[in-house]
C-alpha cells in the first residue's frame, strides 16, 4: 500500500492540510461515496498516528468487511480518492486567491444576471485589489480580468459615458494592467534563457516574439516589478553591471514584499549570481556584498525553507566571511542562525563550521576540538571535517598524529561506497599530496616537482592550501 501514488502524497503533507482534506472530504457536496470516506480516513490516521499501514488486502477488510478483495476496484477506490484530492488542492489554492475568487465571482455575476450582487462585489473586489500586496505579473493578469469584468457588467450607456467623462477605470486602466502583466512575463522568460543558456554554456538564439526592446518605450514608472525585472535581464546581457546591479539591489530591498516565494527568490539568484561573477573575476572584496545579500534574503524569509535554512546556504556563509577575513561577521551568523537549521543538522553544521572558523583564525587546537565532534554518518561531513582535520594537524606540525589521520582518511575513502568516484579521486589525491610532502619535507627539488604537479593538477580537493603549503617549503 505505501507504493501507492495516493499514500505517497498524503504522507507528505503536513497535519494540518490533513486534517483540511478530512473536512473536505467528509463534506456531502464533494464526496457522497462511504467506501472512499472511510480509505481517506484510515491512511490519514495511520499516517498521523505513523502505524502500519498494512497490506492492501487487510486495508480492504477495513473496508469492505469479509467480502473476496478484488484488485481492480481497490485500485479504482484509490484513484478515486486521488481525484478527490486533486480538487480538494485546487480549492485550497483557489481559497488563498483572493482577486481570482472575486473575478470568478463576478463572472458568475455577470452570466447568472445577478444584478442585485454586483454593486456590493464589484466594491468588495476593489477593496482586496488594493489591499494585494504581491504585484508581480500574476497580479496585473487579474487586474486586467478585473477591469474587464467591471467594463462587462456595465450597460452600453455606462461605458460610453466614462468615455466621455475620461474616467480611469475605462479601458486605458484595462490596458495598462495587461502591459505590465506582459512587460514582467516576457522579461521573466528573457532571463530564464539567459540563465539557461549560461548553465549549460550554449549560444542558441531563443526567439522571443516581439523585441524587448519595445518594452523600454512604454512608462512603468509605478510598476516598480516591470522595472525590477527589467534590471535582472540588463545584468545578465550587460558586460560592465555595476550600476544596474546597485540600482536592482535597491529596487529589490525596497520592493521585495510585492513579489510571490519564488520570484523573491529568482530576484535573490541573479543578484548573488552577479556578485559570484564579480568574485571570479578576480575582485575576492565582493563577497563581503554577497554576504548582505544573504543577511537580506535570510531576514526576509527569501532563502528559507518553512523557516528553516538549508546546511548548504549555511556553510556558503561561512566561506565566503572566511575567505575575506569577516570572522566577527561569520562568528555570529554561526551562533545566531543555526536557530533555523532543522534539528537533525543544527550540531553538525554548528561544529564543523565552528572548526572552520578556529581554523581560519589560526586557533588550531580549537579547531581539532570542534571537529572531533562532528558525526560521520553524512558523508559530506564526513569528507571535508576529515580533510580540515588533515590541514589542522598539519598547521600544529603533529606530524605522528596527521600520519595516523591520512591512513584513517584513505580507509575511509575506499570503504565508504555512498562517495562518488569523482570526490573519491579528488580526496584521495589531497591525501597523497600531503603524504608526499611530508616525505620530501627538506628536499627543494622534490618539492618542486611536487609543486608542478598540484598546479597542474584540476581536481584534487584544498589546492590553495596545499600549494601556500608548498611554498613555504621552497
Amino acid at each position: 500500500m505505501e507504493s501507492t501514488r495516493i499514500y505517497r502524497i498524503l504522507s507528505k503533507q503536513s497535519r494540518t492540510n490533513l486534517n483540511r482534506f478530512i473536512k473536505f472530504i467528509k463534506s456531502p457536496y464533494h464526496n457522497v461515496n462511504e467506501k472512499i470516506e472511510q480509505l481517506a480516513v484510515f491512511l490519514v490516521d495511520s499516517i498521523k498516528n505513523q502505524t502500519e499501514i498494512g497490506s492492501k488486502s487487510e486495508i480492504w477488510k477495513q473496508i469492505h468487511g469479509d467480502s473476496e478483495y478484488k484488485d481492480l476496484k481497490f485500485r479504482k477506490l484509490c484513484n478515486d480518492l486521488l481525484e478527490r484530492f486533486e480538487k480538494f488542492l485546487i480549492l485550497e489554492n483557489l481559497e488563498s486567491n483572493k482577486i481570482l475568487k472575486s473575478n470568478l465571482l463576478l463572472e458568475s455575476i455577470k452570466s447568472n444576471e445577478l444584478d442585485e450582487l454586483a454593486e456590493k462585489h464589484v466594491s468588495k473586489s476593489s477593496r482586496d485589489i488594493g489591499r494585494q500586496l504581491e504585484q508581480s505579473s500574476e497580479f496585473y493578469l487579474q487586474k486586467y480580468f478585473y477591469e474587464k469584468n467591471i467594463q462587462n457588467l456595465k450597460s452600453n450607456y455606462e461605458i460610453k459615458l466614462d468615455l466621455k467623462k475620461g474616467l480611469k477605470r475605462s479601458y486605458n486602466e484595462l490596458s495598462e494592467s495587461l502591459d505590465a502583466f506582459y512587460a514582467i512575463e516576457k522579461l521573466r522568460l528573457a532571463t530564464d534563457l539567459q540563465t539557461w543558456k549560461k548553465m549549460y554554456k550554449s549560444d542558441e538564439v531563443v526567439e522571443l516574439g516581439v523585441p524587448l526592446k519595445i518594452i523600454k518605450k512604454y512608462k512603468f514608472d509605478n510598476y516598480p516589478s516591470v522595472e525590477i525585472y527589467r534590471l535582472m535581464y540588463k545584468l545578465y546581457v550587460e558586460e560592465s553591471g555595476n550600476n544596474t546591479y546597485e540600482n536592482l539591489k535597491e529596487k529589490a530591498f525596497n520592493n521585495i514584499h510585492l513579489f510571490p516565494a519564488q520570484e523573491q527568490k529568482e530576484i535573490f539568484d541573479v543578484l548573488v549570481s552577479y556578485c559570484i561573477k564579480i568574485v571570479n573575476q578576480g575582485n575576492i572584496e565582493f563577497l563581503s556584498e554577497t554576504l548582505t545579500l544573504y543577511d537580506w534574503g535570510i531576514e526576509n524569509e527569501i532563502i528559507l525553507n518553512k523557516g528553516k535554512l538549508s546546511p548548504t546556504t549555511f556553510r556558503n556563509y561561512v566561506v565566503a566571511g572566511l575567505r575575506v577575513n569577516e570572522f566577527e561577521r561569520v562568528e555570529n551568523f554561526i551562533k545566531e542562525k543555526a536557530e533555523l537549521l532543522d534539528d537533525s543538522q543544527k550540531e553538525n553544521a554548528l561544529n564543523f563550521n565552528l572548526g572552520r572558523l578556529s581554523f581560519y583564525k589560526t586557533e588550531f587546537e580549537n579547531a581539532i576540538q570542534y571537529l572531533n565532534k562532528v558525526n560521520y554518518d553524512d558523508v559530506w561531513y564526513g569528507l571535508n571535517s576529515r580533510s580540515l582535520l588533515l590541514a589542522t594537524y598539519y598547521e600544529l606540525e603533529e606530524f605522528n598524529a596527521l600520519e595516523y589521520q591520512l591512513d584513517s582518511f584513505s580507509a575511509y575513502l575506499r570503504r565508504e561506497k555512498s562517495i562518488g568516484e569523482a570526490k573519491r579521486k579528488s580526496f584521495a589525491l589531497t591525501v597523497n599530496y600531503i603524504k608526499s610532502l611530508l616525505k620530501h619535507y627538506n628536499n627543494k627539488a622534490k618539492i618542486r616537482t611536487l609543486k608542478e604537479k598540484i598546479t597542474a593538477d584540476k581536481i584534487v580537493n584544498s589546492k590553495k592550501w596545499l600549494l601556500e603549503k608548498i611554498e613555504e617549503r621552497l
